[in-house]
């Protein structure tokens, strides 16, 4: 039996490098700020497996063949599955189990979630024709995304544009939202 997920989910996309970790840890902080429950999710899409702790006991469970292993103490639970298949929304759905009141998620580039989809160099906005469900973009570069019919934010100032990221990724009606970058101060829905 699948919980159907209650909860907005983000994605923030973009090649290595291009500020994916920063921009989702701003949004984290940003959310908590409000008294929002953050769930986290990024894919390790550089190769091998994600780091694992060695030499403890739960890390010694799964070398021994174990399919799931978890380790919890002082309010924390750390779960790690041996399964390379498993799907994205076959993960998503350990959060439904938590109560949280966002999921940001960090890669799966093809995958169907909305998404903010960050541009460094002008060879990254091929990722704007290959994506699909993007509510935004941020660039390092105004002058990249200057004729775009998104809401762009520029990289530099995305702390004086989290309070508007943040509507703009929780919210379910994005067709009143100007497009384009938006300067300090400006407001972010078309009849404000």
């Amino acid at each position: 039996m699948q919980n159907e997920p209650n909860f907005p989910i983000c994605q923030i996309v973009g090649y290595k490098n291009s500020g994916k970790t920063t921009l989702m840890e701003k949004l984290i902080r940003y959310f908590a700020s409000q008294n929002k429950q953050v769930g986290t999710l990024k894919h390790h899409g550089h190769g091998g497996e994600p780091e694992l702790v060695k030499e403890t006991d739960s890390y010694k469970h799964l070398e021994a063949g174990s399919r799931i292993s978890a380790v919890q103490g002082e309010n924390q639970l750390q779960i790690t599955i041996n399964d390379a298949s498993s799907k994205l929304d076959e993960l998503i759905q350990f959060y439904t189990y938590v109560p949280i009141d966002i999921l940001l998620i960090e890669g799966y580039k093809q995958a169907a979630f909305p998404k903010i989809v960050l541009i460094k160099e002008e060879q990254d906005l091929q990722l704007i024709n290959e994506l699909d469900n993007i509510i935004a973009i941020g660039t390092w570069d105004d002058n990249l995304v200057k004729n775009l019919n998104y809401f762009t934010f520029i990289m530099e100032e995305t702390d004086n544009n989290l309070p508007r990221l943040a509507e703009y990724i929780t919210v379910k009606d994005r067709t009143h939202f100007k497009k384009g970058n938006l300067k300090n101060g400006e407001k972010l829905l078309d009849n404000e």
